[in-house]
């Protein structure tokens, strides 16, 4: 069981952004002795109200695990195994991989794959090194899989690279769509949201489109099982019979 450093002197406070799923929960963070010690939300933080789900408030016991990777790790070779590395060390070895393959190969024979993790300032400098120094378009990231095809989508039909809504949404609803994700799961702060509407709402509908009975389906007024690669066809329908019934807002 991880345990969290005893408080000896007085705490230090400071406000961030949690780094796991893209809620944007903000969360007050508290240091004594130079670590982590808890976690907890920000009331008047317009993302969570001051809710924070396990992930969040677990970020003490992340940071001070044993099994954390405090260092580089080289592998030598192929099939060889990982062995630690000073940072200076690794560093320069890296550099000087990067070099070796450069001057033989050409710039073009490198690349920077990234990640969503990545914050916007992080992002920039790779970018930088590998665009403006070292002289290769080479760079991608998860994101342009995961998210650019939804962008390109928000563009075609809201006029904007996201949707045109936000958290306050929630509290004025009368039907709530949750189409292809486990909610309940993969954004808990936001979910628990929804459930304080539905609890103080009853007459407020939640349809949840998934072809797994998630845990977001268990709160369902109506579970739409639909089959793997049935969502289009399945959208399709739903616009056509708005479209014939003239539920369909062309301004």
């Amino acid at each position: 069981m991880m345990t969290t450093p005893l408080i000896t002197q007085e705490t230090t406070k400071g406000q961030a952004i949690c780094p796991y799923c893209g809620v944007g929960c903000r969360l007050l963070m508290e240091s004594a002795n130079g670590e982590l010690i808890r976690v907890r939300g920000v009331a008047d933080a317009p993302a969570n109200l001051g809710d924070i789900c396990a992930k969040g408030a677990t970020l003490p016991e992340v940071i001070h695990t044993p099994d954390r990777l405090m260092q580089p790790h080289v592998r030598p070779a192929r099939g060889k195994e990982l062995r630690p590395m000073r940072w200076e060390d690794a560093l320069g070895w890296t550099a000087a991989r990067f070099r070796e393959i450069i001057d033989r190969h050409g710039p073009d024979a490198v690349a920077f794959y990234g990640s969503g993790q990545l914050d916007s300032e992080a992002s920039y400098l790779a970018v930088k090194l590998f665009k403006g120094s070292i002289g290769t378009n080479n760079t991608d990231s998860n994101s342009r899989l995961c998210m650019a095809s939804a962008v390109r989508g928000y563009q075609t039909s809201l006029g904007a690279d996201g949707p045109p809504c936000c958290y306050a949404d929630i509290d004025l609803s009368d039907c709530l769509v949750v189409w292809g994700t486990n909610m309940a799961e993969a954004f808990p702060v936001t979910f628990n949201r929804v459930k304080a509407h539905l609890k103080a709402n009853p007459g407020v509908e939640l349809i949840v489109v998934d072809p797994r009975r998630t845990d977001t389906a268990k709160y369902a007024t109506l579970y739409v099982p639909v089959a793997p690669g049935g969502d289009i066809p399945l959208m399709n329908a739903v616009g056509r019979l708005l479209l014939e019934r003239g539920a369909v807002d062309h301004d």
